[in-house]
């Protein structure tokens, strides 16, 4: 009996794992800066019409036109050398969580399905990619939830520390958990400030926090998950 315990409680942790828990990063790879859905540096398939809007920014703060190019199971936008940072936000529209774990529906549609429902949410990701420095890039840009360096992470080297402030609705966010290279593992906690410092590593960096928000007399879902990232490339 208790062996099967075990082994319901060890796949309703995968499933969670897998269904709810993916970070949602900008990444460049051959000329192009992909829009990835994964975890632990892995990324996995997604519908690409779940990005939803993508902002440009060159060195002085202007914005510039882009978009994303929508693949099958993947988006990307094309590399501009008048780039200097991506903002893209993503929909991962409801997740319920039953006894049955996690499923992609509404609450209202869970419960058509009979499903004893231990928690429901609507998920928002947003994402933000520094290539080019400038110091309105250490200024917010508005998103719901959103990751700010307090200086230019680009010159910075591996073992350095990063400040970083994370916000929600534009006011510092504490005890937010902040995680590393898309990893499970929360490496801090931001403070009244919502500071936190993050020790980097060479090459792509992926800095991630998240946070709930609770949502009321809505039918779909009882919460907002929020998760907000920042990357960029250390050199040395």
């Amino acid at each position: 009996m208790k062996k099967v315990i075990f082994v319901l409680v060890a796949l309703s942790l995968l499933m969670y794992c897998t269904a709810s828990a993916h970070d949602f990063w900008i990444e460049k790879k051959d000329g192009k800066l992909f829009i990835v859905s994964g975890h632990d540096d892995k990324w996995d398939v997604y519908d690409p019409a779940r990005v939803r809007e993508v902002k440009a920014f060159d060195n002085k703060g202007n914005i510039l036109k882009a978009d994303a190019v929508r693949q099958k199971d993947i988006a990307y936008i094309e590399s501009n050398e008048n780039i200097a940072m991506i903002s893209v936000f993503f929909d991962n529209y409801f997740w319920v969580k039953s006894t049955d774990g996690w499923k992609n529906i509404t609450k209202r549609d869970a419960q058509k399905e009979g499903l004893q429902i231990l928690e429901s949410g609507q998920s928002f990701k947003y994402a933000k990619y520094i290539s080019k420095w400038s110091d309105m890039f250490s200024k917010p840009i508005g998103t719901k939830i959103e990751i700010v360096p307090q200086k230019n992470p680009l010159p910075l080297k591996s073992k350095d520390k990063l400040p970083i402030k994370v916000l929600l609705d534009g006011k510092p966010l504490e005890n937010a958990p902040v995680f590393l290279q898309a990893s499970h593992d929360e490496i801090a906690k931001t403070n009244k400030e919502g500071i936190a410092n993050v020790e980097l590593k060479k090459g792509h960096n992926i800095i991630s926090a998240t946070t709930r928000v609770p949502l009321v007399n809505n039918p779909d879902a009882d919460q907002i998950y929020l998760r907000a990232s920042l990357s960029f490339e250390v050199k040395e």
